[in-house]
């Protein structure tokens, strides 16, 4: 039995847990409950590459790196991690520890956020449980709930753990923690860097944040000097590659055309407004009683720990109700504004700085600080301080509520792409179980409005993982004979041969003998083609070849099995 006295020091340690365990509870169901409802089932229907790399590595860890762009070495982190929670439980293939990863990144996001604002002690526990309730629930991208953006929520969350690891350094009180957590802050610090860009302007003003913790000033100048030193490598190596790329670069290739001020300004400001409009973030017709009712159960689970938290921290006469100072919430809309509008800056760059896809993710942390920083300036100019945390988690409920609905409309959205896309790979491999090497798979008949692929490659790769461990090339045409995008397969003569356009296949040359046309059936199954089309053909070929019979082996691979299930 624990002495009195070791219960009454263990006491506070209990009490000051409680609120993360509590809000930890909450933005895991609030998780569940947004990314429960469609995502368990979805997989990747693009960025293929990445499951594509981890099947191929040459040893086991080879696919946690990118080497084709040494400046996002560590994008296939997280996509590598789950390949390898599949391989290790039993599973190889499957996108389900994808998704479970996917989850958990979102899940962390909340937790640091909280954590974070902990460490500001004026700000009590409901001001971070609130502010990391609505950075989860944020749901302005249209990419939300597509688990090929895994890398986008890994680059986040590591530049949040390197922000905790930065602020706990600057309250250490020994130079032994103080190292220690300004080594880790700076790892993560290069782990997010190395996987994304857009954050750089985040990472170089946060040491200004650490000024509300009036550290000693010779101390916040070291940890800043260090912190600076990963920035100014990246700035270092990034103007070297691009002033001696030619152009060349794929993010060059998507830069915009239009620089004028008054343009890159209204991109700004649209993308702010995007961030902070939750009533307006887009939603899919879903099915609406299933969304509406979730969305509710999520605004109450909210509503449920809030309440708890606001309960236990002042049972414990710890730090609980909000703050009803003006000037502290002032400080959180302004840390709140910078930190949404220094987001987007190097989406500006993009063609595609309005298109709302990829560009939000990272803005949900500023929106989430400067909206809880509205509820609370709102309920105080209503004169309701007493009542000001009830205030907040009401109105705080309507937000989540909207972003409750809008991510789970974007789940519905790409599960029906997934299932699209799966159900023409299913019919292939029904059709083909296991093939010859070599092998070139041909898909006609596909709808230009219902393209499960929207360019060759993503079927391309799809083939190589229906076919692990075997060189198989796929090309696809319209129902009106036209070839795809990206198309990069002729047939002349008695053979096909890789054109240098589009990506590279695993099939560079192949006799015709080694082919299996598929025809898409908009009115039931796919079905085998009994002879080759002409429209595939550059001029003319030895259609008397085509014999896919002898092409197509059994069985189905388990690893497809595990990834499409057939």
């Amino acid at each position: 039995m624990p002495s009195s006295k070791t219960s009454a020091v263990n006491a506070p340690e209990v009490r000051s847990f409680l609120p993360l365990a509590l809000a930890g509870g909450a933005y895991a169901a609030l998780v569940l409950i947004m990314w429960g409802a469609f995502n368990p089932a979805s997989g990747l229907g693009y960025e293929t590459a990445f499951p594509y790399m981890s099947e191929t590595g040459a040893f086991w860890w080879s696919g946690f790196l990118y080497r084709a762009d040494p400046l996002r070495i560590h994008t296939n982190t997280f996509y590598h991690l789950s390949y390898l929670l599949s391989v290790a439980s039993g599973i190889r293939g499957s996108y389900v520890p994808y998704q479970i990863v996917y989850a958990l990144l979102w899940w962390g996001r909340g937790v640091l956020v909280f954590l974070l604002l902990r460490q500001f002690i004026s700000l009590g526990a409901l001001v971070p449980y609130v502010a990391g309730a609505l950075v989860i629930v944020h749901s302005s991208d249209n990419a939300l709930q597509w688990v090929g953006q895994l890398n986008q929520f890994g680059f986040i969350f590591w530049m949040l753990l390197a922000f905790y690891l930065l602020t706990l350094a600057a309250g250490k009180s020994t130079l032994r923690a103080t190292l220690g957590c300004l080594v880790a802050a700076c790892f993560f610090e290069y782990m997010s860097l190395w996987s994304y860009e857009s954050q750089l302007l985040l990472i170089l003003v946060y040491p200004a944040v650490l000024l509300f913790l009036k550290p000693d000033w010779r101390k916040l100048c070291a940890l800043t000097a260090a912190w600076y030193v990963m920035p100014a490598g990246y700035l270092l190596i990034t103007l070297r590659k691009y002033l001696g790329s030619g152009g060349g670069t794929y993010q060059e290739s998507v830069l915009r055309t239009g620089w004028s001020a008054i343009a890159v300004m209204s991109d700004w400001w649209f993308n702010i407004a995007s961030s902070l409009e939750f009533w307006a973030w887009e939603r899919e017709p879903a099915p609406e009683r299933i969304t509406t009712l979730m969305s509710i159960g999520a605004a109450l689970v909210f509503v449920a720990a809030g309440l708890a938290v606001f309960w236990m921290v002042r049972r414990g006469n710890r730090p609980g109700p909000l703050p009803e100072a003006n000037h502290i919430w002032w400080a959180l809309l302004a840390i709140g504004s910078v930190i949404l509008a220094l987001s987007f800056p190097v989406y500006l760059l993009l063609g595609s700085a309005r298109g709302l896809w990829r560009t939000q993710f990272l803005s949900g942390i500023g929106s989430g600080l400067v909206w809880t920083a509205a509820l609370g300036l709102v309920w105080i100019a209503l004169g309701k301080k007493k009542s000001l945390s009830a205030g907040a988690l009401i109105l705080g409920a309507v937000i989540v509520y909207f972003g409750a609905s809008s991510a789970i409309s974007k789940g519905d959205r790409h599960r029906k792409i997934w299932e699209r896309h799966r159900s023409v790979l299913v019919g292939i491999l029904r059709l083909a179980p296991s093939v010859k090497p070599g092998t070139v798979i041909v898909l006609t008949g596909v709808p230009k409005n219902e393209d499960p692929f929207g360019h060759n490659m993503w079927l391309d790769l799809a083939l190589r993982l229906c076919y692990p461990g075997i060189p198989v090339a796929g090309v696809y045409y319209y129902s009106d004979g036209t070839p795809s995008p990206g198309n990069n397969m002729q047939a002349d003569g008695d053979g096909w041969k890789m054109q240098e356009i589009g990506s590279p296949t695993n099939v560079s040359e192949s006799s015709l003998a080694n082919t299996i046309v598929i025809e898409w059936n908009s009115s039931g199954p796919e079905h085998l083609a009994k002879s080759f089309p002409a429209f595939a053909c550059h001029s003319k070929c030895a259609v008397e070849l085509y014999n896919p019979a002898n092409v197509i082996t059994g069985p189905i691979s388990p690893v497809a099995v595990n990834r499409y299930h057939p």
